[in-house]
């Protein structure tokens, strides 16, 4: 059999069904539903030139293993492959011949860092030359696209090229002309562009810190010209939904039109939730007590290094992850009992062995607003849709199998407001627990 449920079998025919030229389409599929076995199967059977995009270089290499894949490929044999960075590479020929081979497969698989890249230079994967590009994890897009389309040029840079009390264009102008570092440069060319080609979606400012910044509002319009080329877009994600509805993606990505047929699908029984919430603010220490009562393996999914470091020394035993360590190799570390403490786990978080009977998060995890010129950029939408989505993708980390139980411990009393409990799928029907500091 090919798909173990009907809502994964519906989800699968959702993508079927889109394996033709037409306007992008939304696939919502709560985690757990089993997305990559739904998705895979159609994309390989069909015999189209496709193409995956992943977040992370460590999702590639756990999809190329999946059971997902190769199962698909019983049924229909393809050459498959994922398109490697330069700096794999010893040579430039050998990148070259690598490229051809990558470019020449039925399947391709890139990052979402591959995918903005070829969507201001088209020959770098030549995606819009696909029959059908997916994005899984879509809601991550313009995160990722953030990262790109955010440049800074840091105080003492500026210092350096006697710029720092200079208006904003002139500043740019003599650090690209005097820095020596080419990432220093590029950031310069990035803030001359914007001023020089000014859009109401572009911010070029004054950070508090002092750092002369490019900031945009929609960072997914980067890949406006790669969904205009593409025959057929699909965007799936267990989170691409805010409040029942796609408005606040189709805004995220500038999408002017979406496919009829998109929707999203929840499994009708899937694992047992158990909602705990503080009643009143808790300090770090009150809530390691917590972490350290909580029934065990806890997967602790924190907003910052700092509050993993300093969760960490209180619990004693605990996992925590350092910075700039992958996630999986934390995930290694820590024993089937035991307790992770980890930043950045919000999704991509694939432990089959532990099966986290708690999930905590520690505070409510809204988006730092970003501040130029004494103004906030951002708007608390933005801020509000990101606690959801990651609330929601964290008490997942707890669902993975469909006899999962798992307590979701919230130690910050925000999240029990109106506007978050919609991170809680309405099939839960939770009752709203809240608890007093040491209980």
């Amino acid at each position: 059999m090919k798909f173990r449920s009907a809502e994964q079998t519906a989800y699968a025919k959702l993508i079927q069904g889109a394996l033709k030229p037409g306007p992008p389409l939304l696939a919502g599929a709560a985690a757990g539903l089993g997305k990559t076995h739904g998705f895979t199967i159609p994309l390989v059977e069909s015999g189209k030139k496709v193409a995956i995009a992943l977040s992370t270089r460590q999702l590639i290499d756990q999809f190329l293993e999946s059971d997902a894949l190769k199962q698909a490929l019983l049924i229909r044999p393809a050459k498959v492959m994922a398109l490697q960075t330069r700096k794999h590479f010893a040579t430039q020929r050998q990148y070259r011949e690598h490229k051809e081979q990558a470019l020449a497969a039925d399947v391709l698989v890139v990052t979402h860092a591959g995918a903005l890249i070829d969507s201001f230079m088209p020959a770098y994967a030549e995606l819009r030359k696909r029959d059908v590009v997916l994005f899984d994890e879509a809601d991550l897009l313009a995160d990722a696209a953030d990262l790109r389309s955010t440049f800074s040029l840091d105080v003492e840079v500026l210092k350096e090229a006697g710029a720092e009390a200079l208006p904003y264009l002139e500043a740019a102008l003599a650090v690209k002309d005097l820095a020596d570092a080419p990432e220093d440069k590029a950031a310069a060319s990035a803030i001359i562009y914007a001023l020089e080609h000014p859009a109401w979606y572009k911010e070029v400012g004054k950070e508090e810190n002092g750092a002369l910044t490019l900031k945009h509002r929609m960072p997914g319009r980067m890949l406006m010209r790669l969904i205009a080329d593409a025959p057929r877009c699909i965007f799936t994600s267990g989170t691409l939904q805010v409040a029942g509805r796609f408005d606040y993606f189709v805004q995220t990505l500038g999408l002017q039109t979406i496919a009829p047929e998109s929707r999203h699908i929840d499994p009708l029984v899937h694992g047992k939730l158990q909602v705990e919430v503080a009643s009143d603010p808790m300090t770090v220490p009150d809530m390691a007590l917590q972490i350290m009562a909580a029934h065990r393996p806890v997967l602790v999914l924190t907003t910052s290094h700092a509050m993993t470091a300093e969760l960490g020394a209180l619990c004693e035993g605990a996992t925590f992850r350092a910075p700039g360590e992958p996630l999986s190799d934390s995930v290694a570390r820590c024993p089937d009992d035991g307790i992770l403490i980890a930043a950045g786990a919000w999704s991509g978080l694939d432990a089959p062995r532990l099966r986290w009977k708690t999930v905590v998060i520690p505070r409510t995890p809204y988006l730092r607003p970003t501040i130029l010129d004494e103004l906030q950029v951002t708007r608390y939408l933005d801020s509000k849709v990101v606690a959801i989505r990651r609330t929601n993708q964290g008490l997942h980390r707890g669902l993975r199998t469909p006899d999962a139980e798992c307590t979701l411990l919230l130690l910050d009393p925000r999240s029990s407001r109106d506007e978050l409990r919609q991170a809680i799928p309405a099939r839960f029907k939770v009752a709203w627990e809240t608890f007093e500091e040491g209980s």
